[in-house]
């Protein structure tokens, strides 16, 4: 059998495969939680190729449904993944979604289209027309400098503005050191 190679996605780019037993899987914005008893695990399903559960484990159905539209294959195995019962289908053999990407950001009519549905579906208010990638990016800086100075303001904690050395890490203050590590 021939495939496309480049309709296989990195599994270096994310977790390879997670088992649990004896829980409970449920769906939680675009990721999944696994709890039981003690404690509770939220799990990115974009990042996850394979989810195996063993017995005792209970699924929802937004859970699965979440993990398929993630590409996520789920078997049903025994104790300690022994044995194999059964899976669902993963997308381990198709690359659709990333060459939808790739068309969407190489394609500059297309970006623009996507930058302002996003700025609209995160900010509920529409972009004005004609503004150049440059100058979104640059609104969005503002922003972002206004929520940091907005966060000094109810915390107390001082903040002098965003400055950093790339090749310099320690001469950083300990807020712009704990941003660019919390960003990167």
């Amino acid at each position: 059998m021939n495939y496309d190679l480049r309709s296989l996605p990195k599994m270096r780019d994310g977790l390879s495969y997670a088992y649990f037993e004896h829980c409970v899987v449920e769906q939680e914005g675009m990721s999944i939680s696994i709890f039981n008893e003690q404690e509770r695990i939220q799990v990115p399903a974009a990042a996850l190729g394979v989810l195996l559960l063993g017995p005792g484990s209970s699924i929802t159905h937004s859970a699965i449904k979440t993990l398929a539209e993630n590409g996520c294959l789920v078997q049903w195995t025994g104790e300690g993944a022994q044995r194999f019962y059964a899976q669902g289908l993963g997308e381990t053999r198709k690359g659709g979604h990333l060459e939808l990407q790739a068309k969407l950001w190489a394609d500059s009519k297309l970006h623009e289209q996507i930058v302002h549905r996003m700025y609209l579906l995160r900010f509920r208010r529409k972009l004005p027309a004609g503004l150049s990638l440059e100058q979104i990016r640059g609104m969005e800086g503002v922003r972002v400098r206004e929520a940091y100075a907005q966060a000094s303001r109810e915390t107390g904690v001082p903040w002098e503005g965003r400055s950093y050395d790339r090749n310099n890490w320690s001469n950083g203050d300990p807020i712009n050191r704990a941003l660019s590590a919390a960003n990167s």
